[in-house]
Parts: structure tokens; sequence; C-alpha cells
């Protein structure tokens, strides 16, 4: 959810809160799940060195953030 309003959903194997470890800023989103899960944290610190590590991992990021940008602006 932004604002209290939810705007989309997430299924398995998708991944939520790298934008803010991409700019080290403040979250922009609540993440909240309606069934149990089970999620993995990559703490800031390691999460740079993890990307640059793995290149088609940075890729897929890259897909992403532009899909949700362009999701973003379609509003």
């Amino acid at each position: 959810t932004v604002h209290g309003e939810k705007v989309g959903s997430l299924s398995r194997g998708d991944a939520f809160g790298e934008v803010a470890l991409v700019d080290k800023s403040a979250r922009s989103a609540t993440v909240t799940a309606d069934t149990p899960m089970v999620a993995y944290a990559l703490p800031v610190w390691s999460f740079r060195p993890f990307v640059e590590q793995r290149p088609e991992l940075a890729w897929k990021l890259l897909e992403i953030l532009a899909e949700r940008l362009r999701s973003a602006q379609a509003r």
C-alpha cells in the first residue's frame, strides 16, 4: 500500500523493498501479507555487493524497476 491505498499484489518469488536499497532512502510503500509467508531479508550493506556479483540479477532488477515506474506513471 501507498498512503493506505492498495497499489498491487505480489506472488511467490516476487521481491519488494529494492527501491529503498538502491537509493538508500526511506521505503516508498508498505507490504502486508494476506497469508502466512516466508521472507528473506538482505541488509542494505550487503545488497550492492550481492547484485554486483550477479549481473543477471542486476539486469532483472532494472527491468522490474522500469516496469514499476511505467505502472506508476500510468495511474
